[in-house]
């Protein structure tokens, strides 16, 4: 971990691993305060005072940004947002999380660290405190879980290392893809389980996820474990010695850990005595202690002769003695370059030097990083031949294979950076690092080499550094964290200034780079990361939505055609490589359908990238995911909230508030079902005035009217929703008029329901007939299972019906239309208010949005004055208010994530209509 020099040295490293590289920085390409904090560095060296674990900027795997306030005392949270006026992803200003600082008591905090699900925030002071913040209800909100310990101070206890403990989950490693013979992406990929130990408490009883649990090293050589207990709100704690210290020599400025395979954690330290001890370490869970075992000791750890020679400075410039600033271990890890072959565990260690300003005030200040690298080795013991006879002579005889191996340290040669870097993480799994330097540049290299990673041959592509994209270079930085998928990063200054980078095409190349860019390449790789995404981390990937949207303002911004190709190529894809089945034209149970939550995350990111502000409407096929992800939340409501079948007085009066708050969710249900048929009718209309019915036509008028109601009927994943949610109402229906003359709740649902000009039962049977309709289609031509989730999958993207169902459509229209139109209340359907839905283009619809605000989990108008909270990706809001009694059941569900899937910000909105009521604008 970085090491920092009292108030001066807030933080030096960031994450993770290093590489190398080859100009020389001048002064002025370092930001303010570096200089003065590798002097501090220089001349202090390894002093007791230093806290070598510190971190001022931490960004969680749910999209949450926390950073330490200039004064040091708070900490601001951060996250990416979609503007609603532009459409844009921004970073938010950052809200204080004030909590923190009464916590602490007002102690300067040092050190930020998120767990690997992301909700746990863990917060160091300087002297050694440490508390743990959970998001509970908005990104930008947190709360206190776990209070540290304000007590009599003790230097030995502040500590020098620390990490959270994996989730007992696997992680997505991706191949390179090539194209094959048909011109598709051949992804490949295998999973791989994450290293142990992990907390064997779990949230919830049928739960995959592991509570929360912190190891941390201490300056005396303490290894402590905080976790969560099984009821998740109580933390206990137990610790152990590493080795005992004996004098001051002996005590620690560094340490770093990382897991095993075989569920130990392996411990390096770093002491006074500027050596490196190894430990291996166990969790007994059931006796709460650790189980320590030494590895071996590296006396000599500074960087090789030929290394510091290589400077490039000039003998008549001095410059420092490398002082140790960095410690890190990197597990075990696929070899990409061999089949069935495993990296070894790598240990690094960074030291920084710098000229001498105080001899030499007028010279340019240079500064050197040294990287120095050890490979773990595990030598099995050979016994000659004469011994493994003598032992089986003998009954408790000793074998070979008993013996155990010896651990040994291998170095390798030292890497040489001529400039600062200030942070660094791995990725994927551990194949690849990510270097931040102060001078703004940012490289992705190889773990086995350092080298920088090779730009992808035409037709093949490893990941998104190597299909062109890259962070530009910037201003000057301290402190800089990546974002989940590492293709996105916020920076602090010596002000704590945060600023956000995305990752785009070099500007200046437009005739070498932009003109040969590929964008099947790049969806193909943003593909691949979304894969490793929501296998790795779940439903956060804001980051890459808005790499994805500068590619397309960048390079794509004048060729409409290609960026509708672009973002059609990234959504199949998308569809394919995640296996997702999309084709529910058969008898499949739609509690099955709803139970996935990879269609909520497919369709939440459909539908981000359709988004281009409130005043720009949507095109087809984001107007169909957003109806579907509406549909979607309607039925489970509905589901959830009908559940309860007691018969207590209690019971029934929670029942009967429980309906009530489905009002707003009924109500735009039927007015979206009263959409379609006015749609519908419209449509005939316009085609009998311009010709012979015609699927040309047709299309023509549907793209010109920018009606997504074919699309819900015939997209087999909308047309299953609805035919649940009336099969619902038909059941809620019955209820409300058995009860309508006991009970006001009930008689004033009845009066929903009829005063809806089209009749539920005639909207049924419509549904019906165009499921009897396309299954007679799908099974008089015999499409094979592969052709018809192609024709779903392409119905569900573009939005638009396809020819081979043409007959079910022309069926639809002459036939089933003019069957029903006779039940329907015309008069009452051309003057019913569909404004508010969130799917017309009409002048009505858009003053509508323009003057009121939709809660889009209620379905209701929020007062002008409400507090609200906005999604941070499809806009949508809701009502930032206690639920009523008797709807907890549903409404506290939703009370930390969107319609969408995505979390909730918190934001100061109190009456203007311009957080977009309904995201559609």
């Amino acid at each position: 971990m970085p090491m920092m020099m009292e108030d001066d040295l807030d933080d030096l490293f960031g994450d993770r691993q290093l590489g190398e590289i080859t100009t020389l920085p001048n002064l002025s390409s370092n930001p303010e305060g570096l200089v003065q904090r590798l002097d501090d560095l220089r001349i202090s060296g390894c002093s007791q005072s230093i806290l070598s674990i510190a971190r001022k900027i931490a960004w969680s795997n749910t999209g949450c940004i926390a950073t330490i306030a200039n004064g040091g005392d708070t900490v601001t949270l951060r996250n990416l947002y979609c503007d609603p006026a532009s459409g844009l992803w921004n970073l938010s200003d950052g809200d204080e999380a004030k909590e923190v600082a009464l916590v602490h008591a007002g102690q300067t905090l040092k050190h930020l660290s998120w767990n690997d699900p992301g909700t746990d925030l863990a917060v160091i002071d300087t002297l050694g405190h440490i508390s743990v913040f959970s998001l509970l209800t908005s990104i930008n909100r947190c709360s206190v879980t776990k209070r540290c310990v304000l007590g009599v101070e003790n230097n030995f206890s502040v500590p020098v290392g620390s990490t959270w403990l994996s989730q007992d989950r696997p992680l997505l490693l991706h191949g390179p893809t090539v194209k094959d013979s048909a011109g598709q992406w051949a992804f490949t990929g295998s999973r791989q389980k994450q290293a142990g130990p992990h907390n064997p408490h779990v949230v919830g009883e049928q739960s995959s996820r592991n509570r929360a649990a912190l190891v941390v090293v201490t300056k005396s050589g303490s290894i402590r474990l905080f976790y969560q207990g099984p009821d998740g709100g109580r933390w206990l704690e137990f610790e152990s010695e590493l080795e005992s210290i004996s004098s001051a020599a002996g005590l620690l400025t560094h340490a770093a850990m990382c897991g095993q395979p075989d569920q130990s954690i392996v411990v390096a330290t770093y002491s006074v005595s500027q050596r490196i001890r190894t430990y291996r370490v166990c969790v007994d869970w059931s006796r709460q202690c650790f189980l320590v075992d030494h590895l071996t000791t590296i006396v000599d750890c500074s960087p090789d002769n030929d290394a510091l020679d290589g400077t490039g400075l000039s003998s008549s410039l001095p410059y420092s003695e490398p002082q140790l600033y960095h410690l890190e271990i990197l597990s075990p890890a696929p070899d990409l370059r061999k089949k069935n072959n495993t990296l070894p565990l790598l240990l690094l260690a960074f030291f920084c030097s710098a000229s001498d300003r105080n001899e030499h005030p007028t010279v340019a200040i240079n500064h050197s990083t040294f990287i120095v690298r050890w490979e773990l080795s595990s030598i099995k013991p050979i016994l000659h031949p004469s011994f493994s006879q003598l032992a089986s002579k003998k009954p408790n005889g000793t074998h070979t294979s008993d013996l155990q191996p010896d651990i040994t340290f291998r170095r390798l040669q030292d890497v040489r950076e001529s400039k600062v870097m200030v942070a660094v993480r791995e990725l994927h799994l551990a194949t690849t690092l990510v270097f931040c330097f102060s001078d703004g540049s940012v490289e992705f290299r190889s773990r086995s080499t350092l080298d920088l990673l090779p730009h992808d041959e035409t037709d093949r592509v490893s990941s998104m550094a190597q299909v062109g994209l890259e962070f530009l270079p910037g201003d000057p930085f301290l402190h800089a964290a990546l974002s989940p998928s590492a293709c996105a990063l916020v920076t602090l200054d010596d002000k704590c200034t945060a600023r956000l980078k995305i990752m785009q095409m070099p500007h200046g190349y437009a005739d070498s780079i932009l003109e040969t860019a590929d964008p099947e390449a790049v969806a193909a790789a943003c593909v691949m990361q979304f894969n490793m995404a929501y296998i790795g981390y779940g439903n956060h990937h804001d980051d890459l939505s808005a790499t994805m949207q500068s590619f397309q303002k960048q390079y794509l911004k004048d060729r409409p055609q290609e960026a509708n190709g672009f973002v059609e190529a990234f959504l199949s894809d998308m569809y394919r490589i995640t296996q997702l089945n999309v084709d529910y034209s058969g008898d499949i149970k739609t509690e099955l359908y709803l139970k996935n939550a990879l269609h909520q995350k497919a369709l939440s990111l459909q539908l981000s990238l359709g988004y281009q502000g409130e005043q720009q409407h949507r095109a087809l096929s984001f107007k169909v995911s957003f109806a579907i992800l509406q549909l979607r939340w309607a039925a489970l409501t509905l589901v959830m909230g009908l559940k309860s079948n007691s018969s207590s007085p209690e019971a029934e009066f929670n029942r009967t508030e429980m309906v009530r708050s489905f009002f707003g969710i009924i109500s735009w249900t039927l007015s979206l079902m009263n959409y379609i048929m006015d749609e519908l009718l419209t449509l005939v209309t316009e085609i009998e005035e311009n010709g012979p019915l015609s699927y040309d036509l047709l299309e023509a008028k549907i793209q010109a009217r920018n009606t997504p109601v074919l699309a819900l009927l015939f997209v087999s994943q909308s047309r299953l929703l609805l035919k649940y949610t009336f099969r619902l109402f038909r059941s809620i229906n019955v209820e409300a008029m058995q009860n309508r003359s006991q009970n006001p709740t009930w008689r004033e649902l009845v009066g929903i329901f009829t005063a809806s000009p089209v009749p539920t039962r005639l909207f049924e049977k419509v549904i019906t007939d165009v499921e009897t309709s396309v299954r007679s289609i799908y099974e008089s031509h015999q499409f094979p299972d592969t052709e018809r989730k192609e024709i779903e999958k392409k119905m569900l993207i573009s939005g638009s019906v396809p020819p081979q169902l043409w007959p079910a459509v022309e069926s639809l229209l002459t036939k089933t239309l003019t069957s029903v139109s006779e039940g329907i209340n015309r008069a009452g359907l051309f003057f019913h208010d569909i404004s508010w839905i969130g799917l017309s283009d009409d002048k009505a619809s858009d003053q509508w949005r323009k003057e009121h605000r939709l809660d889009i989990v209620r379905k209701i108008e929020m007062p002008r004055r409400a507090k609200v909270r906005r999604c941070t990706r499809c806009c949508c809001v809701m009502e930032d208010s206690a639920p009523v009694k008797g709807t907890t059941g549903w409404l506290v569900n939703m009370w930390r994530s969107c319609v969408c899937g995505n979390w909730w910000m918190d934001v100061d909105d109190e009456g203007g209509g311009r957080t977009g009521g309904n995201g559609m604008r």
